[in-house]
């Protein structure tokens, strides 16, 4: 009897030791059967390579990259949403290359085109992709010439983590046909977003793609509300088949949802880094969980990485001679905000007319990066002030043109404020559209007149139609001078070695109008 129960005891002991066994067996595999995935995304860098104020430089931000990637290493996926190279004299000095090699130390797995990457033209935009140990994804690029995706990017790409099957699909902003120089866009078409990833999902669905990302440099912006809007937004609601949106181009700070999909965008000069986290069955094949965050970076908090921070000291060494070159000073700062008449857009546009012999000049606000502080002026001040190599174009407008010029460009809220010089306005913002402009005179005092023909100078982006300033190819006598802004500017500082200039009243808001007078005939 003894003998049984202690039989009966040890059989029982069995049973429960099996039983949890079995329990932690279980365990190990739920746990095993949902995998997470990370998508950290930067977008918007702009060459901000070294600390500066709220930006924290690459070291810093490789420093957090690389800690959060520790996290999970396995199941991380680094991406770059575009706009990485052109704004600061570190980059444009050397045309992006040192982004680039710390890209490649990190181990970006694919970079979205934004327009900026234009700006240097298609050879050295192929350069960087050569010197690139990722690919450049954009899949709504047509080659005018082929019908074709163009040459130099990959529509999409197929990356493996935990054994999950993952396609990034590439978008550029239909705005770049806009945004950046029509002499290095004006061969492809910027087709629409929504066809292309509805074209794209299920042949990627038929290569066994598990989880579809979208990696694009379409904007998006984020209300108090939490509703997203804009170019992602917009694509979201039209597609199917993804699992998430990495936006960039607007420079806004976005996590949210459309149709329940996460969007991300992380501000911009790497202030932010944005992580979409997707939690996969591996039974059920599909990504049955999101979580979604932009993280916002302070400076203070940050260790360098120690790779990285050796690069950018390399590149600080290289470009130092030329970047600390002084020029000049200035008695006071050249403020300057794009959508606003600014003091650095006068002088800008004063001395582009100086240079050209020009009666007016014109000089669109986001040709303008930043303004210039009070003080010494190097020759890096202005390669922040004017990263783009765009040169001087001179043409024989009517009058009744270059007042089609102002009504585009004052007050645009797509493209900022046209600066200009040459010319009085006087606007009324509570009149109709075509009528805002109320008086135009010239620095005699007398009315432009609307059929004389003038000679204009502006820079060659709008000259060629940027911005939608199709006005100045219907001018007479169009002429590129070859000349680049940047040395038009440096030309002049070094001459006066002194600027002083405050803002004038050329530009001046009647409100409410008093008189109504047209231009003169």
């Amino acid at each position: 009897m003894v003998f049984t129960k202690k039989i009966s005891v040890f059989i029982a002991a069995v049973c429960i030791a099996m039983a949890c066994l079995g329990s932690v067996t279980l365990a190990a595999e739920a746990a095993t059967e949902q995998e997470r995935i990370d998508i950290f995304s930067v977008n918007d860098f702009h060459g901000a390579l070294s600390e500066n104020g709220k930006n924290p430089g690459m070291p810093k931000l490789a420093g957090f990259l690389r800690e959060e990637i520790a996290k999970n290493p396995a199941g991380t996926i680094l991406v770059s949403a575009g706009d990485m190279f052109q704004g600061t004299p570190e980059s444009n000095l050397l045309y992006g290359k040192p982004v680039v090699e710390t890209m490649n130390e990190l181990g970006f797995a694919a970079m979205a085109l934004g327009n900026h990457e234009f700006d240097w033209g298609i050879p050295v935009l192929q350069e960087r992709i050569a010197q690139s140990k990722f690919p450049y994804l954009a899949a709504n690029i047509i080659d005018k010439a082929t019908g074709k995706s163009a040459n130099f990017v990959k529509p999409y790409s197929i990356t493996e983590r935990k054994g999950i099957k993952i396609a990034i699909i590439g978008l550029a902003t239909p705005e770049t046909a806009t945004k950046t120089n029509p002499k290095y866009s004006k061969n492809y078409v910027f087709s629409d977003p929504v066809k292309t990833v509805n074209r794209l999902v299920p042949e990627l669905k038929q290569q066994g793609a598990n989880i579809i990302i979208i990696l694009s440099h379409l904007g998006s912006e984020m209300d108090e509300a939490q509703k997203i809007t804009g170019e992602a937004a917009d694509l979201v609601r039209q597609v199917t088949g993804i699992s998430a949106v990495v936006s960039g181009h607007t420079h806004r700070k976005v996590a949210g949802t459309v149709n329940s999909i996460p969007i991300v965008q992380a501000a911009y000069n790497g202030r932010a880094v944005g992580k979409i986290s997707l939690y996969f069955s591996k039974s059920n094949k599909e990504v049955i969980n999101t979580e979604y965050k932009v993280v916002e970076l302070s400076p203070n908090n940050l260790v360098p990485d120690k790779a990285v921070q050796a690069i950018v000291d390399k590149v600080q060494q290289e470009v130092a001679p030329v970047k600390n070159k002084v020029l000049g000073n200035t008695t006071s700062g050249l403020e300057h905000e794009k959508f606003t008449h600014s003091v650095l857009g006068q002088w800008v546009a004063d001395t582009m007319r100086h240079q050209a012999k020009a009666d007016i000049a014109f000089e669109n606000g986001g040709g303008l990066r930043t303004g210039i502080p009070a003080g010494t002026i190097t020759l890096g001040t202005l390669y922040q002030v004017v990263p783009f190599d765009n040169t001087l174009v001179t043409v024989e407008l009517t009058g009744q043109q270059v007042v089609e010029v102002l009504a585009h460009g004052i007050y645009n809220k797509q493209i900022g404020m046209v600066q200009f010089s040459g010319i009085q306005v006087e606007y009324d913002i509570s009149l109709p559209a075509a009528k805002k402009i109320v008086k135009v005179t010239l620095p005699d005092g007398s009315n432009l007149n609307l059929t004389k023909t003038y000679k204009v100078v502006t820079n060659d982006f709008m000259a060629q139609g940027g911005d939608g300033f199709t006005m100045f190819s219907q001018g007479q006598h169009l002429l590129d001078t070859q000349i680049p802004l940047r040395d038009c500017l440096v030309e002049t500082i070094v001459r006066d070695k002194q600027i002083n200039h405050t803002l004038d009243q050329r530009f001046r808001e009647v409100v409410p109008a008093t008189a109504i007078h047209q231009p003169a005939a």
